[in-house]
């Protein structure tokens, strides 16, 4: 953290977006898809953009630099895909990176108790400072590369399984290991091909329950994948 503030101290942030009106239209875009956002929830979720352009001017952390783009791609997605989470557990998000999709389904769902597996340590802290300005009490950050999935053994089974452009076949397929405890859900947030390959062969032990549409843009899939009867 401390590089981090020293490029604070001689940069600075004098071009940041205005919050306000990120957050107000991040209340009335969630309201279109049938989400009304508590004042908690819309501050919740400007830090978390806020935090993205300040330290995305030090890292790299999207390539969108758009703030229609960033809207529609990394808050409105996880925003529809909400309804299908519940109560509490533990929810895995893997490759992390900027936190999305699952800060803002913990935002939402505050009793869900998030681990966000990140291999780069730059943006593991990034995810750390985004968990405490909010205050995600009982979430955390794991350090690790993921390239198979014996490297998340000790986090699987879990209520809940998120990943956003994650070739899951690649490095998920393991008859071996159960990712998902009854009664959870896998969501994988991906391309049109990748959602055509995982409803044809789904993770071992899973099984398609449902596939989405999502506001970030007609290349952009919510695979649900549920614990096989």
């Amino acid at each position: 953290m401390l590089w981090y503030r020293r490029m604070v101290s001689r940069r600075g942030f004098p071009d940041t977006p205005s919050i306000d009106s990120f957050r107000e239209r991040l209340v009335e875009a969630a309201s279109r898809l049938g989400r009304r956002l508590s004042e908690a929830e819309a501050a919740s979720l400007a830090t978390h953009y806020r935090l993205l352009r300040e330290w995305g001017r030090m890292m790299n952390l999207t390539g969108l630099k758009g703030e229609d783009a960033i809207l529609g791609r990394h808050f409105l997605e996880p925003l529809a895909a909400a309804d299908l989470l519940e109560g509490e557990g533990s929810l895995v998000d893997i490759g992390s990176g900027n936190g999305f999709p699952a800060i803002p389904l913990g935002v939402l769902h505050p009793g869900i108790r998030l681990t966000l597996v990140e291999s780069s340590e730059k943006k593991s802290a990034f995810l750390w400072a985004v968990l405490r300005e909010i205050g995600l009490r009982g979430s955390r950050v794991e350090t690790r590369r993921v390239e198979r999935a014996a490297d998340i053994a000790d986090l699987v089974p879990c209520r809940y399984l998120t990943a956003r452009a994650v070739r899951f076949h690649k490095l998920l397929y393991d008859e071996h290991i159960t990712l998902i405890s009854a009664g959870g859900r896998a969501l994988l947030f991906v391309a049109p091909e990748e959602a055509a390959a995982l409803g044809a062969r789904p993770l071992p032990g899973l099984r398609l329950s449902e596939t989405r549409h999502l506001p970030g843009g007609h290349r952009s899939r919510l695979v649900v994948l549920e614990p096989a009867a």
